[in-house]
């Protein structure tokens, strides 16, 4: 295989996969054990309920319950402070939604004491899905209000900073990651009315690169090395807090899994 198919597969196509799988358990597994839990009722035994397992299908409940509805509200608001309000009220719904299936498993192995290879692998797929959730997450927010991905906001006309902004300087490292994966590399940032396919490439690089950094502590950060060009705008103050409470958790997460064999309880 060459290099640059191996190098895509890994960056861009697993992650891929492992949402999907990370989706398909967080329905299953509660779908599953709420099943059994309905047969020992009906079978006159204790339910034996263990909410931590039902409460991985919340991001679905948050996403039903709150998200989608405000989702379709925002797409009426006129005022300014009506969409400011649904930028931020989506965007750390958005946070929830993606941090609370990769936390969930962690809080539960630290608190029961057991770390188990469930758990890690559980983790693991959420880590590998983030970059995908993130990407999934600013494409709907931006397509809704509108605000995120532009500069000017359309309603007020008012100006406002733009989220993204493209860098044209190169480090010889990011060249030598560019000559291996030139998608990563962008010419414009990203706007709204651009549709999915052509977003979401440069979103998921994006937080991917976000990913890469965290997890490995800003070492690639120091040596200006990554995997895009697309960077936030640090005068965009929302998506900038986006993006610090993204890389803290990602850096959190990555050390939570480091310590998870050695979380087990004396005795």
């Amino acid at each position: 295989m060459p290099m640059h198919d191996l190098v895509l597969l890994l960056i861009y196509q697993v992650p891929a996969l492992a949402a999907g799988i990370l989706v398909l358990l967080t329905i299953a597994i509660p779908s599953v054990h709420a099943l059994f839990a309905m047969g020992r009722v009906l079978a006159g035994r204790p339910a034996q309920i263990n909410w931590w397992v039902m409460g991985r299908v919340l991001p679905l409940a948050i996403a039903a319950v709150v998200a989608v509805p405000l989702f379709l509200i925002a797409r009426q608001y006129t005022a300014d402070w009506q969409l400011s309000f649904a930028e931020i009220a989506l965007v750390y719904l958005v946070v929830a939604i993606v941090f609370v299936p990769v936390a969930l498993p962690l809080v539960q192995a630290y608190v029961a004491g057991a770390p188990r290879l469930g758990t890690l692998v559980y983790a693991m797929l959420a880590i590998l899905s983030l970059p995908v959730a993130g990407a999934l997450a600013t494409y709907a927010v931006g397509r809704v209000t509108y605000v995120i991905d532009v500069p000017s906001d359309p309603y007020s006309g008012g100006v406002r900073p733009a989220a993204f902004t493209v860098d044209t300087s190169m480090s010889s490292c990011m060249h030598t990651v560019f000559q291996t994966v030139p998608e990563g590399m962008v010419t414009e940032a990203p706007v709204p009315g651009w549709p999915l396919e052509d977003a979401y490439p440069a979103y998921f690089f994006f937080w991917a690169d976000m990913s890469l950094k965290a997890a490995f502590l800003d070492f690639f950060e120091v040596f200006d090395c990554g995997v895009t060009n697309l960077r936030h705008n640090p005068e965009h103050v929302l998506l900038s807090s986006f993006v610090f409470f993204y890389r803290a958790f990602v850096s959190i997460i990555v050390l939570a899994v480091l310590a998870l064999p050695f979380g087990r309880r004396a005795g």
